[in-house]
């Protein structure tokens, strides 16, 4: 028999905790589906108390479709789809919950001014979408507790149609044509370490990854919602503006986008809990409260999608 599943909003304007279904066992076409939709609804899915296996995250992730390594890994050679994020001992992560032979271990190499040293806007530091500045994003990211700190370590989220929603019919208009330039950071590299993938992969990356434009709205692919789509990591101006303008535009953007009434922040309360965001919907910002305690996520990602203005939107493609 088919549950009904309950998504229970946290907020006014993102996220749900998911309820009625057990991810343990066997999930039926119809509670797929049903959180899908709850997922182009709400943004963000909280799912409590599962106490997921690596394999039944794998699963969960594949409910949004084709579970693969990030664009930029694949670009470079990687096969293995997980992610771990934990700032001591990093890595990627197979299936069955064991590292995988290659682990990233943060290694920092020094800096080098590159084209991409643009400036940032510093107040509103490490909110982002993922690597924005890639041709096409993930649909969907999920990320499973493996180790909780006893305190802090909460992740965010804001949610970037409430935020298009809540701008002014006269605001909307003039940010319907606008394009936005966004840019891997200088640290990004570090981060990634493309040149442990052979020789050339570091010279690949540099070729591959230039400063890309993007519409500062989209559409959302599934949901038809509009969405702003910048981001105070990786957009590093508007398009045909002057500095200022840009630096004055973005800065008036982001204090608008990170307002508390878009904004879910999640508290991780046991190993096992999962949160799936929509990577075309939200902004996140990563904790930096829980020192000297170890926290360890792990995060998968499936589904493709180019951020796409709302005249030309185009399905998700998953292959």
């Amino acid at each position: 028999m088919t549950n009904k599943i309950q998504a229970v909003p946290l907020t006014s304007s993102v996220a749900a905790r998911i309820e009625g279904i057990d991810l343990r066992g066997e999930v039926s076409a119809s509670e797929i589906e049903q959180v899908r939709e709850a997922l182009w609804k709400h943004s963000v899915l909280v799912f409590e108390g599962q106490n997921l296996t690596a394999v039944e995250h794998l699963r969960l992730t594949g409910f949004f479709g084709v579970v693969q390594p990030y664009e930029v890994f694949s670009f470079l050679g990687e096969t293995n789809p997980g992610v771990a994020v934990d700032p001591d001992n990093g890595g990627f992560v197979g299936e069955d919950g064991k590292a995988a032979a290659r682990v990233v271990n943060f290694e920092r190499r020094p800096k080098v001014k590159t084209a991409n040293d643009h400036p940032r806007i510093s107040e509103f530091p490490d909110w982002h979408t993922d690597s924005s500045f890639m041709k096409r994003l993930p649909q969907a990211a999920a990320l499973r507790a493996e180790i909780v700190p006893p305190v802090g370590g909460d992740t965010s989220f804001a949610s970037m149609c409430a935020a298009y929603d809540a701008l002014s019919p006269t605001m909307q208009d003039w940010l319907k044509d606008a394009r936005a330039i966004h840019a891997y950071p200088p640290d990004y590299k570090n981060s990634i370490q493309p040149w442990q993938y052979g020789e050339d992969a570091e010279e690949r990356f540099d070729a591959e990854y230039q400063p890309r434009e993007h519409p500062v709205v989209i559409e959302h692919p599934e949901s038809r919602r509009k969405a702003l789509f910048v981001n105070p990591v990786y957009t590093i101006r508007m398009v045909g503006m002057t500095d200022r303008e840009s630096e004055h535009m973005l800065r008036l953007l982001f204090i608008h986008m990170t307002s508390s009434e878009f904004v879910y922040r999640h508290h991780w309360t046991q190993p096992g809990d999962i949160v799936v965001w929509d990577e075309m919907a939200c902004m996140h910002l990563a904790p930096t409260d829980f020192d000297p305690h170890p926290r360890r996520l792990v995060r998968l990602t499936s589904g493709s999608v180019a951020p796409t203005a709302p005249a030309a939107a185009e399905p998700v493609l998953v292959s």
